[in-house]
């Protein structure tokens, strides 16, 4: 290839072809956009989805890369096309970069503040579903706003400018991506059919600027030998070249700067190297022999997909995939680390290979919602406990409870081992996985405490807070790609397999403890006469309440031995720091409470059930502090949703634990004469 020819070419015909050059850029648009309407079949975005890209720092398949972006506008999966049809997120990306016209009007952007919808000058909808089109020229007529809000301080910015920015990043993010492949999609028609045969390409078929710019050396001296002639001694032929260059320049003005979708590795380490995008790899002029074959072969895919070659693309995919060389399969190691547990120095770097890719277990997991359908199990799981009160003798039901929250559990689990397989981490290592984790603790004790009991209580410590994070967790899934890289701090496999699984198993048994204790208000308030079940039950929530403060002191301590490896500091007060240390100082008075005597049985529930607070105030509450060396993994717009979720839990608690107070308080009262 020789990438050198379409630049000097556009060089030298810039003063000549500017006034040709259309003022608007969206009469562009329509005008390179008619080839492109009905022009994919409906397995194209599956056939598109394993091809490697680099996003957000890391390589994922582009069935990754679909669903991210799909679900930052929708904040779903699956989309409604123009016909009504449901698609999927791979069939929504391939008509997005390959049938523009449909995609465009497809309504998957959500708005569902009225006073957003009115400042565009828009009509609202039941729906408050609005189409790309719809919403391009309402936000391009707001750019001077927006920039102004941009320039604004965070705190004062109103609601509706906030989703204005939200919304404009999200639409601009959309159109970029869309327009990322135009280098690739057949967007020029060479309909003089003497030129197209000189140039090697069918007559009345629709070719890329990547195929011009591969046949320029021919197209050049055509437009040479028309320079200096007047326009009425210009041949058809020579007219047919020009009206080909005048398309090809128009569209690297204009469809180069989008270079969303990076799909050509670097020549050397494509895991840290940047990628480039079609548009850069064919601007360049030292693309390695590989690159540039790397780059056809991506041509061949993208025009084979754009003219219903299903079949060819089949066929050409694998090999593509192949070249980049950048997929290896899932490899399990045993770090070096190990060697300080004085384990055996031969075991050190050893592991196995699986099978399969980390794009195969990515896309596996990407389709397979393993956290959805766990939640659906634990709301079986509670339907069929809440039946089993209504009884007289429930236990059947509460086994079938049960054996529904243990599947729930399992796909729980698969979920976690996915997502360790492609990460090739620990299971904790950002908010999103720390919700996900602690769901997973509630769930495995409250199995184990149901398992001991079979009276329906470790159902209720499964089921509640399993599926509230589960809620939590699908929150945090829609804003974004939940498999980004670590930040650098948290790089090291060995730590976060100690202290960060250590201290979220303590926030996880904490909150369990907390749960137990609240079940115990709640059964004292409405029946106070069965003393068995309520000893009972307080001996679970005191010997969780140890395990939970073994678990966080522990897990305190390593975070300090991590972080004066890191920063050089055993301990420097952080809030993150802070935080830990709160939950071990209130288990510690709750327990020395109880040995000491200052609290009787109802005090020690009260202050055990409010144990949730302190776990969400160290858990997501210092984030919102925005300081510290722990300055990752922040949680804007949570301060609200923390705020009423302590009020809950303090209601919750203060109201049975005050009645049970009071109705003690009254019968300890000796009648009067």
């Amino acid at each position: 290839m020789t990438p050198s020819f379409p630049m000097k070419y556009l060089a030298i015909l810039l003063a000549a072809l500017s006034w040709l050059i259309p003022a608007s850029s969206h009469a562009y648009e329509k005008e390179a956009g008619k080839l492109a309407s009905e022009r994919i079949t409906a397995d194209a975005g599956e056939l598109l989805s394993p091809i490697p890209v680099l996003h957000g720092g890391r390589i994922m398949p582009l069935d990754s890369f679909a669903k991210v972006h799909l679900l930052s506008a929708y904040h779903k999966s699956t989309v409604k096309g123009e016909d009504k049809e449901k698609l999927g997120y791979n069939q929504w990306f391939a008509q997005l970069v390959l049938d523009r016209d449909a995609a465009y009007q497809i309504k998957f952007f959500r708005l569902r503040n009225p006073d957003l919808i009115d400042h565009l000058g828009l009509e609202e909808r039941l729906d408050g579903l609005f189409s790309l089109d719809e919403l391009r020229e309402p936000i391009d007529s707001k750019s001077d706003e927006i920039q102004i809000i941009y320039e604004k301080d965070t705190d004062l910015r109103t609601l509706v400018e906030k989703q204005l920015l939200d919304l404009n990043n999200v639409v601009r993010t959309i159109f970029a991506v869309s327009r990322s492949l135009t280098a690739l999609t057949p967007e020029v028609m060479v309909m003089d059919a003497k030129l197209a045969a000189d140039m090697h390409f069918p007559a009345g078929k629709a070719i890329s600027y990547y195929q011009l710019s591969e046949a320029m050396p021919k197209l050049e001296p055509i437009l040479t030998g028309m320079q200096g002639k007047p326009s009425n001694e210009h041949t058809d032929y020579e007219r047919a070249a020009y009206a080909v260059a005048e398309q090809m320049f128009r569209m690297q003005q204009y469809e180069s700067s989008f270079q969303s979708i990076a799909l050509i590795p670097p020549a050397e380490d494509p895991d840290s190297n940047p990628w480039l995008s079609p548009w850069e790899a064919i601007a360049r002029d030292d693309l390695t022999e590989t690159q540039s074959s790397q780059l056809a072969q991506l041509s061949e895919v993208i025009l084979a997909l754009s003219f219903k070659e299903d079949e060819k693309a089949k066929e050409l995919i694998p090999s593509y995939i192949d070249s980049l060389d950048i997929t290896p399969n899932i490899r399990l190691e045993i770090p070096e680390t190990i060697n300080a547990w004085k384990v055996p120095g031969f075991l050190a770097g050893i592991g196995f290979t699986l099978p399969f890719s980390k794009n195969a277990t990515e896309m596996l997991y990407n389709h397979f919602d393993s956290f959805e359908y766990s939640l659906a199990f634990y709301v079986l799981g509670f339907i069929f406990l809440a039946i089993s009160w209504l009884q007289a003798n429930g236990k059947n039901l509460r086994w079938v409870s049960f054996s529904w929250v243990t599947l729930g559990f399992l796909l729980h689990t698969y979920g976690l081992l996915l997502r360790m397989l492609i990460r090739g981490r620990p299971p904790v290592t950002t908010i999103y996985e720390s919700i996900i984790f602690v769901g997973f603790t509630c769930v495995l004790v409250g199995l184990i405490v149901e398992w001991k009991r079979r009276d329906g209580l470790g159902l209720i410590v499964a089921i509640v807070p399993g599926s509230i994070l589960h809620f939590v967790g699908f929150k945090y899934a829609i804003e974004g790609d939940t498999l980004k890289p670590l930040v650098a701090v948290l790089d090291s496999n060995f730590w976060l397999a100690t202290h960060v699984v250590t201290i979220t198993i303590g926030y996880g048994t904490s909150a369990v403890a907390g749960l137990i204790a609240t079940v115990y208000l709640y059964v004292r308030l409405f029946n106070q006469k069965n003393k068995a079940l309520l000893q009972s039950i307080a001996k679970n929530f005191v010997g969780i309440t140890l395990v939970s403060l073994l678990f966080a002191i522990v897990g305190t301590i390593l975070g300090g031995i991590w972080g004066d490896q890191s920063w050089g500091r055993f301990w420097g007060w952080d809030p993150k720091e802070n935080g830990a240390l709160l939950i071990c100082l209130w288990l510690l008075l709750i327990v020395h409470g109880k040995w000491g005597k200052q609290l009787d049985e109802l005090g020690y529930a009260t202050m055990l059930s409010l144990t949730s607070i302190t776990v969400l105030v160290a858990w997501f509450g210092v984030n919102l502090l925005s300081v510290g060396l722990h300055s990752y993994g922040f949680t804007d717009g949570a301060l609200f949703w923390l705020t009423l979720s302590c009020g809950a839990i303090a209601v919750i608690t203060f109201v049975p634990a005050i009645l049970i107070y009071l109705r003690d308080r009254a019968n300890s009262t000796p009648p009067q004469n």
